[in-house]
């Protein structure tokens, strides 16, 4: 039997997938005012602003990843699992491909779900801008199976060196991109390195040679100068190198071919630059941008259907004063989103009104290892204030946003006892996964 109730179906389990299904389950699903579905192609979830540091082994997806399952089961919303292929807006349904066991063999059809109201929260990947060689010869940070694969090509290629099998005794890694992506990822390779001594491991850290290369001026280009300068000097503590203004032109099995022609020899190659929505959004009959992002109004409705909702990476919403320009793909805007738009439908569902979105920047906050980190604290002192904090402080606070999406998902209590169960392991087990 069919249910009567408004179903929103949320497509994508990503940081604001999940936090808005999550809000909605509590507030109207568990009150039956409202079916909540969450469709996604992956059984579990894992915070994407943590990838750079299961890449380098010191989080643990096993422990960390949450069960779509029984995660709605407890909160209040159904899954149901496979990937989102097609969208029939005059029916107001979705298309779910196929679901296949690690045999290949099908195990649940081609099917289709319907939508009172559909939201869009697909997340984005990386954006290689059309360069020749990268999707051969570069890893991307897009999933927690790129993370586990790049934490293998590390850890093969330190054991390379340390074993003198490699042709040069050296660990040479490429990151382009300057983002919080690529200087996290340098910071948390840079810290692996150098607690494989720790492990017995003859590897030095001159051995290390991590370059990044920046498209742009400076690094980090979105964040106060100071910032910039701030995390430029960290880096150059660690001995990691920085080139601005520098272009690839393409990368190849050695390395990347720069603007001039010249080529930068590197064992490991990693693209962190640039970030676009899957090409598949383009095929579903609604507006998107040059990066594939869904436009959508102040209200997160698609300017082609008032009943699809699209936020986070994928969405293209207006920022403010400048409706010509899209907001940040940041989880910080994901999470604001999520949280707004669960007053928007159970406002729509009440006819209670609702104001439109108003993303509000709460600064930035960037790690550069397991102890220190740097941002700006817009929250605090304003958004055109240069205003920043370093150091394990800033560590802290940045350890924190972890801990308050957990909260989110799981209760303050329950994110607590998490908490204290992630610091007793890393008193108990190795700090570094090494297998």
């Amino acid at each position: 039997m069919l249910s009567s109730l408004h179903r929103i179906v949320v497509v994508g389990g990503g940081a604001g997938g999940l936090e808005l299904i999550t809000h909605l389950g509590r507030t109207l699903g568990r009150k039956r005012i409202a079916q909540p579905v969450l469709v996604d192609g992956s059984q579990t979830h894992i915070w994407k602003p943590l990838l750079h540091e299961v890449a380098t082994g010191s989080l643990n997806t096993g422990e960390d990843e949450l069960n779509y399952f029984s995660h709605g089961h407890r909160t209040g919303y159904e899954f149901q699992f496979g990937w989102m292929q097609g969208l029939d807006k005059s029916r107001k349904v979705i298309k779910i491909g196929p679901i296949k066991d690690f045999d290949g063999r099908q195990v649940a059809p081609e099917r289709e779900l319907r939508y009172d109201s559909l939201v869009i929260a697909v997340g984005g990947l990386t954006n290689a801008f059309g360069t020749p060689g990268v999707s051969e010869h570069c890893v991307c940070l897009d999933t927690p199976a790129d993370a586990e694969y790049l934490r293998k090509r590390i850890l093969g290629q330190a054991l390379s060196v340390v074993m003198g099998s490699s042709p040069v005794p050296k660990l040479r890694i490429g990151i382009v991109g300057g983002g919080a992506t690529g200087i996290e990822l340098a910071g948390e390779i840079h810290h692996t390195i150098c607690e494989l001594r720790t492990y017995g491991a003859n590897l030095f850290q001159e051995q290390l040679q991590i370059t990044i290369m920046e498209g742009g001026p400076r690094i980090l280009g979105g964040s106060p100068q100071s910032l910039s300068k701030f995390a430029m000097s960290e880096l150059k503590k660690r001995n990691i190198n920085v080139m601005t203004d520098c272009m690839i032109k393409s990368v190849n099995e050695k390395g990347f071919i720069l603007q001039d022609g010249s080529l930068l020899e590197k064992d490991i190659k990693i693209w962190t630059a640039g970030i676009k929505a899957p090409d598949w959004l383009k095929e579903l009959g609604l507006q998107v941008n040059k990066f594939n992002r869904i436009k959508v109004n102040e209200n997160l409705q698609s300017v082609d259907d008032p009943f699809v909702y699209a936020l986070g990476d994928c969405a293209c919403a207006p920022l403010a004063g400048d409706s010509t320009k899209c907001l940040p793909a940041t989880a910080q805007v994901a999470h604001q989103q999520a949280e707004w738009l669960t007053k928007k439908l159970e406002a729509r569902l009440t006819n209670k009104p609702c104001k439109p979105f108003l993303y509000k920047p709460q600064g930035m906050l960037v790690s550069l290892g397991e102890s220190t980190a740097v941002g700006s604290l817009a929250a605090i002192v304003g958004p055109k204030r240069d205003y920043y904090v370093e150091g394990r402080g800033a560590k802290a606070l940045y350890s924190s946003l972890y801990r308050m999406h957990q909260a989110v998902l799981y209760g303050w209590t329950r994110a607590i006892l998490l908490w204290i169960g992630d610091k007793l392991r890393h008193v108990a087990l190795p700090q570094l996964k090494l297998h």
